[in-house]
């Protein structure tokens, strides 16, 4: 899609003759996806990144798409069935970045962790999902899923704590190569059929008239210049920020975001355990449950959770808390022996929480004129990645239930089958190399050196690497020394 450019200019967005249908507020995966489905509609939108594309939560991402197996011990058959319905749809489109990822859980014998149980879950899950598979090309089908043999689980996972070990729940699920190129992927089809985003770009106000919406005021972070765009419709989606944008353009709506849940997922500078992704719990009756995801070949472990203070934005984890993440993982895998310095990338986040201190279960669309505030704001707070698009598509059921959608095959149809792919050691070694690297800066408003490093590619995941390469990639920036020099000392965030 080298056609398709990402074009950063908010003064022509601004003088658009006619209003845009809609301005999108955040421009993590929720905003993406609203653009996508926007465009799917035939109506045009226009998202305002305040940051840069996908640099929040949506970055601090498992690389996985689950297909909701774990929604069956609570017999939540509605978010099963949505969850494996969106991972056919990502793995049907976007086959180049999404791949089959076999998982085992081992076996302890001792409360719901019995081979008996996680037999019947098992084959529920296959009857359930029947058509997982259905539009799918072969190559990527999802096999069935079994309990395998202890003899099994020890020849897949050999550090596994073979102490009462039974054997293992195995199951399939899909992985995301390259998150960030995904994404970007998504937000270019949203352009092709219309759609305008920009970064660096924060909405301040919101613009009404007789208590109807009109559009937003906003500002260029780059330049200070400020910016009206006209639009009937204004969905904020800006994700940790949902709550305060709400507040900001209307009034205090706690239901968006009750509590904030710090989320975080470590790259240890370890190879993976396995070629399949574990799910390994504390207690081998249950407890928490991490997931091991070996991605690129390396240890990948998520997800830390603990709830932190409405006004904390901090997202580094706590000292303490890091600790006993590690000695968690050291306890489940005896052998393993991790350590902080083993830590390569830290990802972490903000979602929101319930009450109770437990992460939210479901999405909330909220339509603040149902609430007295302005006719046409709408506000959503979400968790998960692998449902983000079902989520965008509901929220414009309801903003614009008479528009008419193009078929997903008509929209991806144009798109290149080919992937942007880095393996972990990645380096320049030729000049086509750079010149992949320079069409991205080119044709996705990379404004800094952080947007190519860390959210247009995955080159920022291996941080020793990526500095490394800096002289390299030097000559693919149109920028003097003195530029360069600043944007490598303030906007290169490694570790």
């Amino acid at each position: 899609m080298a056609d398709v450019k990402i074009v950063r200019d908010p003064e022509a967005c601004s003088k658009q003759k006619k209003p845009y249908d809609l301005v999108i507020v955040g421009g993590g995966i929720y905003g993406v996806m609203l653009s996508y489905e926007v465009a799917r509609r035939n109506l045009r939108s226009l998202m305002l990144e305040k940051n840069d594309f996908i640099s929040a939560t949506s970055l601090n991402h498992l690389r996985t798409i689950h297909g909701g197996i774990r929604y069956l011990q609570s017999l939540d058959f509605h978010r099963f069935w949505q969850s494996v319905g969106e991972r056919k749809w990502f793995l049907k489109y976007f086959p180049w970045y999404v791949n089959p990822m076999p998982c085992i859980m081992p076996l302890y014998g001792k409360g719901l962790h019995r081979n008996w149980i996680l037999w019947a879950a098992l084959l529920m899950n296959d009857i359930l999902s029947f058509n997982r598979n259905k539009s799918v090309s072969k190559e990527k089908h999802l096999a069935k899923s079994k309990v395998i043999s202890r003899e099994q689980t020890k020849k897949i996972f050999s550090l596994v704590d073979d102490q009462g070990l039974t054997g293992s729940a195995l199951w399939f699920d899909a992985n995301i190569e390259e998150y960030q190129r995904l994404t970007i992927e998504l937000l270019k089809l949203a352009m092709r059929s219309g759609a305008d985003a920009l970064n660096y770009v924060s909405a301040e106000k919101l613009q009404t008239e007789n208590g109807y919406v009109t559009g937003v005021q906003a500002v260029d972070r780059e330049t200070g210049k400020e910016f009206v765009f006209n639009a009937p419709v204004v969905i904020n989606a800006a994700g940790p920020w949902c709550r305060e944008v709400a507040h900001q353009f209307d009034r205090d709506h706690v239901s968006l975001f009750k509590k904030r849940m710090l989320v975080w997922n470590v790259l240890f500078n370890k190879k993976a355990l396995s070629d399949y992704a574990l799910g390994l719990s504390t207690e081998k009756d249950g407890g928490h449950t991490y997931f091991f995801h070996p991605w690129k070949n390396r240890l990948l472990v998520g997800t830390g959770e603990k709830v932190v203070e409405k006004s904390e934005t901090e997202t580094t984890v706590p000292p303490g808390e890091m600790a006993k993440f590690i000695k968690d993982i050291n306890t489940m895998v005896p052998g393993v022996n991790l350590k902080e310095a083993d830590i390569q990338r830290v990802y972490s986040g903000i979602l929101p929480a319930d009450e109770d201190g437990t992460l939210t279960s479901r999405e909330n669309i909220f339509n603040h004129a149902k609430n007295e505030g302005p006719k046409g704001l709408f506000s959503i707070s979400g968790v998960k990645f692998t449902t983000s698009r079902l989520v965008a598509d509901k929220t414009l059921n309801r903003v614009f239930p008479k528009a008419k959608k193009i078929p997903h095959e008509k929209m991806v149809e144009q798109m290149d089958s080919g992937s942007v792919s880095f393996d972990f050691e990645w380096e320049p070694s030729n000049q086509k190399d750079l010149d992949q690297l320079k069409e991205i800066v080119e044709n996705e408003a990379v404004v800094h050196l952080s947007d190519l490093i860390f959210r247009r590619t995955s080159l920022g995941d291996h941080p020793e690497r990526a500095i490394k390469i800096l002289p390299k990639i030097r000559p693919i920036f149109p920028w003097d020394d003195k530029k360069w020099e600043k944007e490598v000392e303030a906007r290169l965030y490694i570790k």
